[in-house]
């Protein structure tokens, strides 16, 4: 049974925990390849979660290749380990924020930095006339090959998340979410190509010069102000973006979307 009273900020959100201890039963052998997992009810029962969290824990292992749901069949066992890649799909708010889950941060530097310290944040007034600077790297799950170079920038009100920040973290916004009880609502992104720093080719291990993936996201809270900017730059072989419009739905590429609203 995953342990559900003692969760506090900063640790590992319970759906982690849930996606973590079910892989390691299914790397321990109790659920080999080709094994039908028990019935989701069944099985959040067994853990003592509840259905939506163990949906988002077998969520992580599907966009990990470790399980696939198999329509009329149930969630099968395909793979021991998660994947070496991650393909970000942007058709949902959701699925947008699920590359979080997928990737760990490591907080390498936090700063106190005033202004518009990145090009991202012209024009964007700060509540106290400061940033907090979070400068860190992601990997994927399961994996230790460093996959993204990342700064996020939150307003300096919401500095009371720095000491959570000493550990791996799925993401800077969902602290101030819960922290703050500021949910995220509305995401803009912008994606772009980008040749990568010294630094940053020695940091995710290629060569000096080498393409990166760009993406920078503004996250907005429902009455518009900005919960988070940061600036991500993605080793291309690890990270994708994959993006799905609909005709009447959406009309242009502008990759944002909202909760409960369609773009």
């Amino acid at each position: 049974m995953v342990k559900t009273s003692s969760a506090k900020v900063g640790q590992a959100p319970l759906y982690r925990q849930v996606s973590a201890a079910l892989l390691d039963r299914i790397q321990s052998g109790e659920w080999p390849v080709g094994t039908i997992l028990p019935r989701e009810l069944d099985l959040a029962k067994q853990l003592g979660v509840s259905r939506v969290t163990l949906r988002q824990a077998l969520g992580i292992l599907e966009k990990g290749g470790v399980v696939e749901r198999v329509r009329k069949v149930g969630t099968k066992v395909i793979a021991e380990a998660m994947g070496t890649t991650y393909v970000q799909q942007m058709d949902g708010l959701e699925q947008i924020l699920r590359l979080a889950g997928q990737t760990a941060m490591r907080v390498d530097r936090m700063r106190t930095v005033k202004g518009e310290p990145d090009e991202g944040l012209a024009g964007v007034a700060s509540a106290t006339g400061y940033w907090l600077a979070i400068e860190g790297v992601r990997h994927l799950r399961g994996v230790s090959t460093l996959s993204t170079c990342t700064t996020v920038f939150v307003d300096n009100k919401y500095a009371g998340i720095a000491p959570f920040l000493d550990q791996e973290v799925d993401s800077v916004y969902a602290l101030v979410e819960q922290v703050y009880g500021l949910g995220v609502h509305s995401i803009r992104h912008r994606i772009s190509a980008c040749a990568l720093s010294d630094p940053m080719a020695r940091t995710l291990g290629l060569p000096a010069g080498s393409p990166g993936l760009q993406v920078q996201a503004w996250l907005y809270a429902a009455d518009g102000s900005l919960i988070e900017y940061v600036r991500s730059i993605h080793n291309p072989g690890l990270i994708s973006i994959e993006i799905q419009s609909t005709r009447g739905v959406v009309q242009a590429p502008v990759f944002s979307t909202s909760r409960g609203q369609q773009t």
